[in-house]
């Protein structure tokens, strides 16, 4: 039998074309056959997983918490108004917490430079006194200043939206829901600064300068010991004797102290003169208390107990001056009693005779 080129050519035409049906037809049944993937991609593991963010105080780290919700997994340094602020250390277990956050947040202004000193470089770092222009020196107590708390949830929201930006809508709601309570808060803010305008506020320490600020009140406190606890040093012999003065004189209504600050000699006199005046007391601390674990709540407590502390100076000093007055008011003053007419015995008989 003799093949012709044009039969082989015909005959490999005929194979190729069989050959390519079995292969496609192989690889349909192949894919039908295969179970669907149950592997998530890389970024929608990156936008299922919270992003590891350790805050140097719980102040920022709930509001770090407000704005990244479930998104976020805040870890914080200090907690509470029992921790020792002044003597904070960063330890080896704080150290490694901080370098394995994707987001770090701090305060700044000197107030946290114990755990500020060496943050790895890689990590995205949130800090207030930056977004405000706060420096070293100036007062730390930032999450008290509308200004601040405002700045830093915007940078937040900023920083976990840029990490994880599949989740960026629940950022933008959860931030939307911040703004309407700090809204509520400024005009809480506002409505306790028209009322009570006239209130005499004094501190022992600079813990609530910006939340003054804030309310439009002026620290009563001699101004020479104002400036001297806010840098730092002791005040002069002349203004504690100033400010026990005004205490004597019952023209402070509420005195301020910082609750997480050791007392020393002069603040222990003012507290004693100011009990002995019927001066309440507001104790503030610096890192939130066990009740409030978001900023607000805890702002508008320390109002209220402001508020409540000026009736109650009002109130015992009334009370107190009440005891002192006479039971019956003297309208005149009292007239002298003139002796009378000396009696005369003439004419009498003598009872003895």
């Amino acid at each position: 039998m003799r093949i012709t080129v044009t039969t082989l050519k015909n005959t490999i035409k005929t194979i190729a074309t069989y050959a390519i049906a079995l292969v496609v037809g192989f690889g349909v049944a192949a894919c039908g056959s295969q179970a669907p993937s149950t592997q998530t991609k890389p970024e929608e593991a990156k936008s299922n997983k919270p992003i590891s963010v350790v805050s140097t105080l719980d102040t920022w780290g709930s509001l770090a918490q407000e704005i990244g919700g479930e998104d976020v997994k805040v870890v914080n340094l200090l907690n509470g108004s029992n921790a020792n602020v002044d003597d904070a250390k960063l330890s080896d277990n704080d150290s490694k917490t901080l370098h394995s956050a994707q987001v770090i947040v701090v305060n700044g202004a000197g107030y946290d430079d114990w755990a500020t000193k060496n943050l790895p470089k890689k990590t995205e770092l949130v800090s207030a006194a930056s977004t405000v222009g706060a420096l070293n020196g100036d007062n730390p107590y930032l999450w008290f200043s509308r200004d601040a708390r405002s700045a830093m949830a915007n940078s937040l929201y900023e920083t976990f939206s840029r990490i994880n930006p599949a989740k960026r809508k629940d950022f933008t709601s959860r931030f939307n829901k911040w703004k309407d309570k700090e809204k509520t808060l400024d005009a809480y803010l506002n409505k306790f600064a028209s009322v009570h305008a006239k209130y005499k506020i004094a501190s022992t320490s600079p813990i609530i300068f910006w939340l003054l600020s804030d309310i439009n009140i002026k620290d009563s406190a001699p101004k020479d010991y104002i400036s001297s606890i806010a840098q730092g040093t002791d005040p002069s012999t002349q203004s504690i004797g100033e400010f026990s003065k005004l205490l004597e004189d019952r023209h402070i209504d509420v005195l301020i102290n910082d609750s997480q600050k050791n007392k020393n000699d002069n603040i222990n006199v003012i507290n004693g003169i100011a009990g002995r005046s019927y001066t309440s007391i507001v104790n503030v601390s610096e890192l939130m208390p066990s009740y409030a674990k978001q900023l607000d709540t805890w702002i508008i407590k320390i109002l209220d107990d402001i508020e409540n502390g000026t009736k109650t100076s009002a109130s015992m000093r009334l009370a107190i001056d009440k005891q002192e007055k006479p039971s019956r008011l003297i309208t005149e003053k009292p007239k002298p009693v003139l002796p009378g007419p000396v009696r005369s015995n003439e004419g009498q008989k003598d009872p003895g005779k």
